[in-house]
């Protein structure tokens, strides 16, 4: 008897990455337009943030993520990360339950577009799914002998699928 095992790919994590709400799509911009005082006089208020909450969890793997992405200054404070990611300041910050939120600013002052956020976030997603599903993998070939399986054969496809097919070890 064997047991196939199939991790899913990143490529459908990112499919994903916006379009589930309260998960990690949930994508809204904070902030204010243009507001009238009073007196009636328009206040600028400048840049408006986008705050997206993510299914993200770990932060190891959400630090090496951003890395694979092409983060730098990449850097860990209690409940709170920060990161530039292609002139985007990028400030996480986690909840309660343990979910990171992402607060993106432009560092040139300019407004970030809601698509760019959408896009970054997409990018991340796929790569934090990628580390999740390596760390998955790595553990189910580090456990198969002690529960029962021997591990027959590993492969990945092209969309970074990984297919492992385990044997259940026969003790008869």
């Amino acid at each position: 008897m064997s047991v196939t095992l199939i991790l899913i790919p990143a490529a459908l994590a990112a499919a994903t990455a916006i379009s589930a709400a309260g998960g990690i799509g949930a994508l809204s911009q904070f902030g204010r337009d243009d507001e009238t005082e009073s007196t009636g006089a328009a206040v600028e208020s400048g840049p408006r943030p986008i705050e997206v909450r993510t299914r993200m969890k770990d932060p190891d793997l959400l630090g090496d993520a951003l890395r694979d992405i092409g983060a730098t200054g990449v850097t860990f404070d209690g409940d709170a990360l920060s990161a530039v990611v292609e002139g985007v300041e990028l400030t996480m910050t986690r909840s309660e339950d343990g979910v990171w939120a992402a607060h993106f600013v432009r560092e040139d002052g300019r407004e970030l577009a809601e698509g760019d956020a959408a896009e970054l976030v997409a990018r991340l997603d796929a790569a934090y799914a990628l580390r999740v599903q390596q760390t998955v993998a790595a553990r189910i070939r580090e456990r198969a002998a002690s529960a029962g399986f021997e591990l027959v054969s590993e492969s990945r496809d092209d969309d970074d699928t990984v297919t492992m097919v385990l044997d259940v070890k026969d003790y008869a």
